[in-house]
This record gives C-alpha cells, sequence and structure tokens, in this order.
C-alpha cells in the first residue's frame, strides 16, 4: 500500500470515527459539567420585594428557601410581610392607606427553553389588617387570604460570587374573607371625627376592589437577590444535573435488557428442549415400532421353517 493509499485509508477513518468520538466527548463533558450541586443552606435562601408596593408606598420584604439541598429541588417556600400603618399625616383628612399584611407561599418552579429564565406556580395563604379611605368612606377591619399564585423570573445581573438578581413576574388568583366597618373623618375644631357609617360585618367572601386588591397583591414585580446559586443553575431536571442518578437509570436499563435477553434465550431454550424431546419420543416410538416388526417378522420365519420341518 502506499504512502497516498495510507494517507486515505486512515482520514476515511477519521471521518467514520469523528461522530463517535464527538457523541463521546460531549457526554464526557455533559458527566464533567452536570455533577450535583450540594446547596449550602444560604445557597438556598432569597431575599424579595415587591417594587409595586414600594410605590404605594407601603415597605414590604420576603425570605424565600428551596426545599433541599440540591439543585433539581424545585419546591420552595416562602414567607412575606408588609408594613404601612399610621402614615397619613395630621393635616390630610382625606387619604388613608394602612395595612399589616403577612403571606407564606408554596411555589413549584420549572425550566423553560431559556435556561435564564424559569417559570413556577404555587398555593399561598395569608392574613391582614388594614385601614383604607381613598374616597368619602372608609374600611377598616381583617382579612385572610388564599389562591393559586403564577409567574416567571428571568435573571437581571449576575455576580461574581456566584448570586444573582432577578425579576419575578407574577399574579395571585383567590379569595379573601373579610370583616370590616365603613366609616368617614372629617376635621372639626382641629381634631379628626370617626364617624361609623356601616357596623362590622362577619367575615364573609369579598370582592370590593380596593381590599381584594390590597389583600390579594394581584399583580407582583418583584426584585429577588439569589445568595450563592444563580436561578439558572437551580431548578433543573434530575437527569440532567446528577450523574450518579443517570448511571442508575443506565444500569437499570441495562439489567432490564439483560433480563429481557435471557428471558428470550429461556424461552428459546425451552422451545428447543421441547423440540428434543418430541424427536425423542418419535425415535423410541420408531424403534418400538420396527422391533416389534422385527418380532413378528421373526416368530413368523420361525413359524414357517417349523412347518418345512414337518
Amino acid at each position: 500500500m502506499t504512502y497516498y493509499k495510507k494517507s486515505l485509508y486512515v482520514l476515511a477513518m477519521f471521518l467514520c470515527l469523528k461522530p463517535m468520538l464527538m457523541d463521546t466527548y460531549g457526554q464526557a463533558a455533559a458527566l464533567y459539567y452536570n455533577k450535583v450541586e450540594n446547596l449550602k443552606f444560604s445557597d438556598r435562601l432569597s431575599l424579595r420585594t415587591n417594587v409595586i408596593d414600594w410605590l404605594a408606598l407601603t415597605p414590604n420584604v420576603g425570605l424565600e428557601l428551596t426545599l433541599g439541598d440540591k439543585s433539581w429541588n424545585k419546591w420552595t417556600l416562602g414567607l412575606s410581610g408588609r408594613v404601612n400603618w399610621n402614615t397619613q399625616p395630621k393635616t390630610l383628612a382625606y387619604n388613608v392607606y394602612d395595612l399589616y399584611d403577612g403571606k407564606i407561599e408554596l411555589r413549584k418552579y420549572w425550566h423553560g427553553n431559556n435556561p435564564r429564565r424559569v417559570f413556577y406556580w404555587g398555593v399561598y395563604g395569608g392574613a391582614n389588617k388594614f385601614d383604607m379611605k381613598l374616597s368619602a368612606t372608609g374600611k377598616r377591619g381583617n382579612a385572610f387570604t388564599g389562591g393559586l399564585t403564577f409567574g416567571t423570573i428571568c435573571q437581571l445581573y449576575g455576580y461574581q460570587n456566584g448570586a444573582s438578581l432577578d425579576l419575578d413576574l407574577g399574579i395571585n388568583a383567590g379569595v379573601v374573607f373579610a370583616k370590616w366597618e365603613e366609616y368617614s373623618r372629617e376635621l372639626q375644631n382641629n381634631l379628626h371625627v370617626y364617624t361609623t357609617t356601616a357596623p362590622q360585618n362577619c367575615y364573609k367572601i369579598t370582592f370590593d376592589p380596593l381590599v381584594y386588591a390590597a389583600s390579594t397583591d394581584v399583580v407582583k414585580v418583584s426584585l429577588i437577590y439569589h445568595f450563592g446559586t444563580k436561578v439558572a443553575n437551580r431548578y433543573k431536571k434530575r437527569e440532567a444535573v446528577d450523574e450518579t442518578y443517570r448511571l442508575k437509570l443506565a444500569n437499570e436499563a441495562y439489567r432490564k435488557d439483560t433480563l429481557k435477553a435471557a428471558k428470550i434465550e429461556r424461552k428459546k431454550a425451552k422451545h428447543i428442549e421441547k423440540a428434543r424431546n418430541k424427536r425423542l419420543k418419535e425415535y423410541d416410538k420408531e424403534q418400538k415400532k420396527k422391533a416389534k416388526a422385527e418380532a413378528k417378522a421373526a416368530r413368523i420365519n420361525e413359524e414357517k421353517k417349523k412347518g418345512e420341518k414337518k
């Protein structure tokens, strides 16, 4: 073989093996870069605040904890609170927006096609105390809330320490059980005089626009600070991050394939054994038939010889 032919042969072999080599390299790289991340407790924490509440001059803060120390854990538990109480100046006798509010929230996250964006749904429940007056009549009382939450989170900025600042866009939809009294407030002799215009009712489901919107926190535009681990590295499918788990799945699949192949082989062996036994039975039958025929022929010959002697 000439040098030219050898070169062509080597090139052809390389082109044939290239896809296999690239696939093997890709799998090895995936196994290296997708190892399990054991999250420290601080890495599982996130701080959040709702921008819309700040626009309503209502300070608020929330804390969210990932339930589990693996990067594939999708469930989180969050607590949040809002406080805006006795903020109206004494000279303003018309507008009042005071609120104590606490909420607990359970969420489940999942990734879309964009690795820097996640989606979520969840359930929430909370309670509040309110005093709101944006018209001639005000409402003050208490409420309990509960319902569903939906939204998406995308990364705004990633820090060198691995943390990230994210944007949460979401909505809440639920029910509000509230009781309140209605009142009017007037300034008389430099004193605020409160007059009850409707007595307090019992707890009931309400869709009063002001009470419902304030209690439910319908629209959320929140800023989130993720400690330690970016949202892009969280809430993935387990198969995408756990090498051991994927190897376990591969071994389980191999075991099932092996058992299936063994079952097929046993079935073939039984079929062969059955056919062999059938042939042996037929052979024994033929041998017995042949022996019987030979014995009969021998007996006939014996009787014939005895007849000839007589």
